[in-house]
């Protein structure tokens, strides 16, 4: 539930973003942001065209896997909320201590195995993006149809 509801939020966010920032359908970047999220967000933030003094560095390969890693953490984040939340129902509706003892351990098991997941594929994501990091590449805003907006009299 909390998922498709960030989802939407973050879809909604996309589309207006992308409208105001004169990108070509804007409407199939929120779709996309909507149902693959953590694929279709960091392609969006290296892409999108900048603004005037926003700056962007490294190349679009390190963009993209540092627009991932932000968003990793945050669909990993939501998931061990929801998991904490559905164990905690299932501790309350227990009927013996061992019920209780035993949705516990579930419990912190489940965490873990969270938590292990999003560090390692956090780790894999950063130490393949500092490899393909070009420090020489930095974009200045205005960009894209915005540079060209900004260019006419």
């Amino acid at each position: 539930m909390w998922y498709w509801i960030l989802n939407i939020i973050i879809a909604l966010w996309v589309f207006f973003d992308a409208k105001g920032r004169k990108m070509d359908q804007p409407v199939l970047w929120a779709i996309g942001a909507f149902l693959i999220m953590i694929l279709v967000i960091p392609f969006y933030f290296a892409k999108r065209p900048l603004k005037e003094g926003e700056v962007r560095e490294g190349g679009t390969a390190w963009n993209v896997i540092k627009s991932f890693a932000i968003f990793w953490t945050l669909m990993m984040f939501v998931a061990g909320v929801a998991g904490m939340g559905a164990a905690g129902e299932v501790v309350n509706s227990a009927s013996s201590g061992a019920e209780q003892a035993g949705a516990a351990i579930g419990t912190a098991i489940g965490i873990s195995m969270i938590l292990g997941l999003w560090f390692v594929v956090l780790a894999g994501a950063l130490v393949i993006g500092l490899f393909l990091k070009k420090s020489s590449i930095v974009e200045k805003g205005p960009t894209g149809r915005l540079e060209q907006i900004a260019q006419q009299p």
